[in-house]
């Protein structure tokens, strides 16, 4: 009987250390099959360029494989973060995250919370801009903002999703300067600046790289862009230069969805890393208008879980959204 306990216990030490390296091995081949990334948002809106751009660079982080971009831009990503919550969670599935999909947690009540997933890393900052047409009246935010408080309520502003980072940057611009407006929601940034561009509203509350590349090409102006210095790749003044005393910074990075292994988020949070330090991702950040910024998971986790508590309180205060 002795003997037979002995060869157990012998056959399970041998099996666990047999499963250990198997794990190491295959976290070592991290990744060994294409990564899906998720984008809550609809193809053409900042975080599709942005996810598009690391997209670009990342096979030559990742073994090789590719970081295969998976829109899905309904109902401010609700749907999508859904579906993502039941991701298997070996790394293999990522998603897009930014301040929008957390507002949106406290707006209304959706199946998820902001800090539920398992955050891997921040890949880019950017700033809120208001943008209008090339040929609209008003060549400043002062002529704007004149107009806006002779006519509360008579200039319409689009946003990429009621409840999203850029229809909180807007309310927070009313807050601001004393104004109000019409806000017009669209199904992502893409669509709201094709919205602009077809007269469907006034202007757009847009981050980058929304519509840069019409604003290069002289189809659309940007009155202000709301940072706390000048942009190179922006050609406007800041709110703050124009006596608008406002920031608004919006982050976007990637989640896995809860339960992936700290091994495998710790391979993402390397490759990632090494993708936002890669000159080709760094060149098309500047180009759009965006701060190629990296932040580790556990840092990352902070900003989140500080925000999370921010738009919280805003929300609230403001009585915004039906949630609370």
């Amino acid at each position: 009987m002795k003997k037979i306990l002995t060869f157990l216990m012998i056959l399970v030490l041998v099996t666990g250390t047999l499963f250990a390296q198997a794990q190491e091995e295959s976290v070592d081949d991290f990744p060994s099959k294409p990564v899906t990334a998720v984008i809550g948002w609809s193809a053409g809106g900042g975080a599709d360029i942005v996810f598009r751009a690391l997209a670009e660079v990342f096979p030559k982080y990742a073994n090789g494989q590719p970081l295969v971009i998976k829109n899905e831009g309904a109902a401010a990503g609700v749907p999508a973060i859904t579906a993502f919550k039941s991701a298997t969670p070996d790394g293999y599935t990522i998603m897009h995250w930014n301040v929008a999909h957390l507002i949106k947690t406290h707006m209304t009540k959706v199946p998820f919370t902001a800090t539920e997933f398992e955050e891997a890393c921040q890949v880019v900052a950017s700033y809120n801009y208001l943008v209008v047409n090339a040929d609209a009246k008003w060549k400043t935010l002062d002529e704007f903002l004149a107009d806006a408080r002779r006519n509360p309520e008579g200039i319409s502003l689009g946003n990429a999703g009621t409840g999203g980072g850029n229809h909180m940057a807007a309310l927070l611009f009313e807050g601001a300067t004393g104004t109000k407006y019409v806000h017009v929601p669209f199904s992502g940034g893409g669509p709201a600046i094709t919205g602009l561009m077809s007269h469907q509203c006034d202007a757009v509350m847009a981050i980058a790289p929304e519509g840069i590349s019409n604003v290069q090409a002289g189809q659309l102006r940007i009155l202000a862009v709301f940072s706390d210095k000048q942009i190179d790749s922006i050609p406007a003044k800041t709110g703050r230069e124009q006596n608008v005393d406002l920031v608004l910074e919006q982050w976007r990075g990637v989640i896995a969805p809860t339960g992936t292994p700290p091994a495998i988020l710790k391979k993402l949070e390397n490759i990632f890393k090494q993708c936002v330090a890669d000159p080709l991702y760094i060149k098309k950040m500047e180009e759009l208008g965006a701060t190629p910024v990296f932040k580790s998971g556990a840092e990352y986790s902070k900003i989140v879980e500080a925000d999370d508590a921010r738009y919280e309180k805003i929300v609230r205060e403001g009585g915004f959204g039906d949630r609370y």
